[in-house]
């Protein structure tokens, strides 16, 4: 069944044969960098369009200067994610009820200088105020959960973002966990401007 599903995908066939053939012309050319540097490429094609999902994972943590409960408000309204989320659009609706099993979607955001795809639907999976927001979004053979953890530290809150991601591609989802363990989240940076400043304009597609 595994092998079924390999070659039925197009793309995955297509850098595979790509790499077979580079790989035997760096056999007949050893010495010759430019079939390597195909040869590099290929690999990275059969790697991206490796036909099996993977998993990928993130939690990070940042402290934001403002008490828990003005914290939880504003992360449990879903009309508020595109003020710090430049790849989500409007919600729609606007106002969703903060209840287990309540869905909404967001219109299309932006991703550099495109318009971000946005067809996942998207529903509040736990709610446990004012510590816990747990939401689920999924569409298009994915299945993503975001969860939200609020510590009170007094005039402060830790704030700890655990993504968990199924069903992207093996090499897509590990390439985006390392970078995501190593560079901050700039997603969480400006959360915590726009809860301590009072930042609530839309970011800019180069923020």
């Amino acid at each position: 069944m595994k092998f079924r599903k390999a070659i039925a995908s197009p793309l995955f066939a297509f850098w595979t044969l790509a790499a077979l053939v580079t790989l035997a012309q760096v056999a007949l050319h050893p010495f010759d960098v430019q079939w390597r540097l195909i040869f590099a490429v290929c690999l990275g094609g059969v790697a991206l369009y490796f036909p099996f999902a993977g998993t990928l994972r993130v939690r990070k943590t940042i402290t934001i200067e403002r008490p828990v409960t003005v914290v939880y408000n504003f992360l449990s309204q879903p009309a508020n994610l595109h003020i710090w989320n430049p790849r989500a659009g409007s919600a729609q609706p606007e106002n969703v009820p903060v209840e287990v099993g309540q869905e909404w979607t967001y219109s299309p955001g932006r991703w550099l200088f495109m318009k971000a795809p946005s067809s996942l639907r998207h529903a509040f999976s736990k709610v446990d105020p004012p510590h816990m927001i747990e939401i689920t979004a999924s569409g298009r053979g994915m299945r993503a959960i975001y969860a939200y953890i609020l510590h009170d530290l007094g005039k402060c809150t830790e704030v700890t973002l655990d993504v968990t991601v199924a069903g992207m591609p093996v090499a897509l989802a590990w390439l985006t966990s390392v970078i995501s363990s190593v560079y901050p989240n700039r997603d969480l940076v400006r959360l915590k401007r726009a809860l301590e400043l009072g930042d609530t304009t839309e970011p800019s597609p180069s923020n």
